[in-house]
């Protein structure tokens, strides 16, 4: 097998397998979140609304829209960081690299607005 296929193959064999990984981890952990509560019930516990509202925060979207926002601009802004010094020493490759660090950042307006939306209704 060729580098030509080889190095396709792995970029987007990485992607899969992030994003997998994921929704693994997400899944596992409303799992275990749904398992306690299962088991709380089961014994008898009584479950106070408190209770509730904190085990339904660890998978609130809204904040998790908020991090997502933060990270996808931080990942924007290092890779306009990464452009500008490329730049330095190949200047043809300055204005691709921009456009490649414009998506994410995107991104993160997007999930910040988002999350500036949905944390309005949810006070409401």
């Amino acid at each position: 097998m060729g580098v030509e296929v080889l190095v396709p193959v792995a970029f987007f064999g990485t992607i899969i397998a992030t994003v997998w990984l994921v929704s693994y981890f997400n899944g596992r952990k409303r799992l275990t979140i749904h398992e306690t509560l299962r088991h709380a019930i089961d014994k008898g516990q009584a479950l106070s609304p408190d209770l509730m509202d904190r085990m339904s925060m660890v998978t609130d979207p809204v904040r998790a829209d908020l991090r997502r926002g933060v990270l996808f601009l931080a990942f924007g802004a290092a890779f306009g960081v990464l452009s500008a010094l490329i730049g330095y020493e190949e200047a043809e490759a300055l204005t691709p690299m921009l456009g490649v660090a414009t998506f994410p950042i995107f991104l993160g307006i997007a999930y910040i607005g988002l999350w500036a939306f949905g944390r309005g209704k949810s006070e409401a």
